[in-house]
């Protein structure tokens, strides 16, 4: 089935990251409504079937971009007293319990990067958002898996901070890709920024800022919208000029999108302060946690 909503019926979609069943995964959902389709329509669609969603950004452009696949959850039909009609279908990624319980024969990891141990138990799978000392940070400890299920759990907070899975390609409908980061810079020198000004920043980011159990630590995130772009993920670097003339560099920890063909379009994300590593590192060094 084809659905042609350029010069037809009315979609709204909506792209946000949610936790999964396993605590550690954030995994992207998609919610699609179609309006006023033909009252079958549900019939001909079921649960587990894939969907591939593309979209132009400008109707002069020739080709489709492609954004995201996903399995159909259960179809929901909704008839309104004005007479509207709508379907709407929850999307997920392929990110089923027959990945993360594949059998790595309960492998020892100890010796091996963490770059290493990721690319072992995603192979192909993987971007590795993380600073060269953080990606090249050895095993020291026994760690041995059975599962990646087991791998990621124990592998995160320590060597890991967040582990996304994130669209594959538009030719293979029934894989993604799992985005791993960490929060810290390391030694890292001569960072690429993107600045969001050339992606069409809607406002200047407002501020939240959350302090640690101790009192000592404080971190500092930013909330962005954009117009949408399929060009930025998790583990992105960013930045954007303040009120104050200055520029603000961070690191894009969530992103969830709103997209319609009559409406907004729009990329929200959640960006986390570079210059939180900064306090982090000055706090070791006065407490001599080094």
């Amino acid at each position: 089935i084809i659905i042609d909503t350029q010069d037809g019926i009315h979609v709204d979609i909506s792209i946000s990251n949610v936790y999964s069943n396993f605590s550690y995964i954030k995994s992207k959902q998609v919610k699609l409504v179609l309006w006023n389709l033909p009252l079958d329509f549900t019939s001909n669609v079921s649960h587990g079937d894939v969907v591939k969603i593309f979209y132009k950004k400008y109707s002069s452009q020739k080709n489709f971009q492609f954004i995201t696949s996903g399995f159909i959850g259960v179809p929901m039909s909704t008839d309104y007293p004005n007479g509207d009609f709508s379907v709407e279908i929850t999307l997920h990624l392929a990110t089923k319990d027959n990945f993360f319980n594949r059998d790595l024969k309960n492998k020892q990891f100890k010796g091996m990067t963490v770059g290493q141990a990721i690319e072992w138990v995603f192979p192909g799978k993987n971007i590795i958002k993380m600073s060269s000392s953080d990606k090249n940070r050895f095993i020291t400890q026994n760690l041995t898996a059975k599962t990646p299920q087991e791998f990621i759990s124990k592998m995160s907070h320590k060597y890991i901070q967040k582990v996304i899975p994130d669209i594959g390609n538009a030719t293979n409908t029934l894989e993604c890709n799992f985005i791993f980061t960490s929060n810290t810079n390391g030694a890292q020198r001569n960072i690429y920024y993107e600045p969001l000004e050339d992606y069409g920043l809607e406002f200047i980011p407002q501020q939240e800022v959350s302090i640690g159990p101790n009192y000592k630590v404080t971190q500092i995130r930013w909330n962005a919208k954009i117009a949408y772009t399929h060009e930025l993920r998790v583990g992105d670097k960013v930045s954007f000029i303040d009120n104050l003339g200055n520029t603000i560099k961070n690191t894009i920890e969530d992103v969830s999108a709103i997209l319609s063909n009559y409406a907004e379009c729009s990329l929200i994300l959640k960006l986390y302060d570079d210059s939180n590593h900064r306090v982090i590192d000055n706090l070791i060094r006065r407490e001599n946690l080094i």
